[in-house]
């Protein structure tokens, strides 16, 4: 089946697209990447995405999103090539992260249904709800495609992604599907852009130069790490919940004084970032000998640096060197988590995620008219 995924992450830096061909033969799956890119939010949307992840909206703003998330996804489904948007056959939408409270709660925001309208395709959403209902965290749900499709028979690797949020996927060589582990380590990208927002008003740290010009503050950086997150055993998973521009406007209060210049305020969350994946990739495998990443973090040239200092005994390098775009592995993986609903198969991993069992996961809609 020719499966579009269609995700948008914590980073609000855009909605990634990826035309996959899905097959299988029993339990071995196959995913091809056939076309992949991003396009940009409907401005409108983002707004009121931003407003709402502020706690600034109102019932009609929620209700609204609903149906304007379906908006900006069928519209960046046309920003394609028309010979790959044309074969597509149903879609895997994530859907836009705007609360995370497991075991109580998740809530990918998107109206199933009108994507479906819009594009006359069978669509798959919803995706993290049964996890938390059979007392999961619903996140995260990429492990099982690492393990599809960047495992080694022998290599120990460990395959990371770093968007608003981070996490890791042990994939030890002699590893099964049943034992994984995986989870967020922390915040990946979510405190350095609101640094940079606050302080420069971009978007983001491009390639990491404004954190390589700055200073790590000792004095902040350990009073980061004892972050109670950071020794919370897994399975775990995080948010904007837990981090976000309330905790970075703390941070610059307790640090960010005239004259001390901002660029070492991102220097240390870039730092943290790095520390936060390696002390748990040293912690849970250290016998690790690849380290894989993937996510916008990817493009942050300081921030891998420091990743590469900080795992001086491992390989770092990117899903791009093993074939899966490093901003499109993610979309890739609901390209795939969508196939599995529509032909009876689980999307969860409950080592993982902690559920009670593996579980279909999904609503399904299909208002294509016949």
């Amino acid at each position: 089946m020719i499966v579009a995924g269609i995700m948008t992450g914590t980073s609000l830096d855009g909605v990634d697209v990826a035309i996959c061909d899905v097959s299988h033969d029993g339990d071995a799956f196959s995913v091809v990447l056939k076309s992949c890119w991003t396009a940009p939010y409907l401005p409108d949307v983002a707004y009121l995405v931003r407003r709402t992840l502020a706690g600034k909206a109102s019932l009609e703003d929620l209700s609204d999103l609903q149906n304007a998330m379906a908006q900006t996804y069928a519209s960046a489904l046309k920003h394609g090539p028309q010979e790959f948007v044309d074969t597509v056959e149903a879609i895997g939408a994530h859907g836009q992260t705007i609360w995370h409270k497991p075991p109580e709660s998740t809530w990918q925001i998107l109206s199933g249904p009108t994507l479906s309208v819009l594009t006359g395709k069978i669509v798959v959403s919803d995706f993290r709800s049964a996890d938390v209902a059979l007392g999961g965290q619903g996140a995260p749900l990429v492990p099982m495609f690492d393990h599809e499709m960047l495992r080694s028979p022998d290599s120990d690797r460990v395959a990371v992604n770093i968007g608003g949020m981070a996490n890791i996927t042990l994939l030890p060589k002699q590893g099964q599907l049943q034992d994984l582990i995986a989870f967020d380590t922390g915040p990946g990208n979510v405190l350095i852009n609101a640094f940079c927002e606050k302080s420069y008003g971009k978007k983001f740290d491009e390639g990491g130069s404004i954190a390589s010009a700055g200073q790590v503050i000792p004095g902040a950086l350990e009073e980061l790490q004892r972050h109670p997150y950071f020794s919370q055993a897994p399975p775990k998973s995080t948010g904007r919940e837990v981090f976000n521009e309330r905790f970075v406007d703390d941070l610059a209060t307790g640090y960010l004084h005239p004259g001390s210049p901002s660029e070492d305020l991102v220097a240390t969350v870039t730092e943290l970032t790095a520390w936060s994946i390696a002390a748990h990739i040293k912690e849970h495998q250290p016998s690790t000998n690849e380290v894989i990443v993937s996510g916008g973090g990817a493009h942050n040239a300081y921030l891998m640096d420091r990743l590469r200092s900080l795992l001086s005994d491992m390989s770092v390098t990117t899903t791009d060197q093993h074939g899966l775009p490093v901003d499109a592995k993610e979309a890739m993986c609901f390209a795939y988590l969508a196939y599995r609903t529509l032909v009876g198969k689980p999307g969860n991993v409950p080592s993982v995620t902690g559920a009670r069992n593996s579980a279909i996961l999904g609503s399904i809609s299909n208002c294509v008219e016949q």
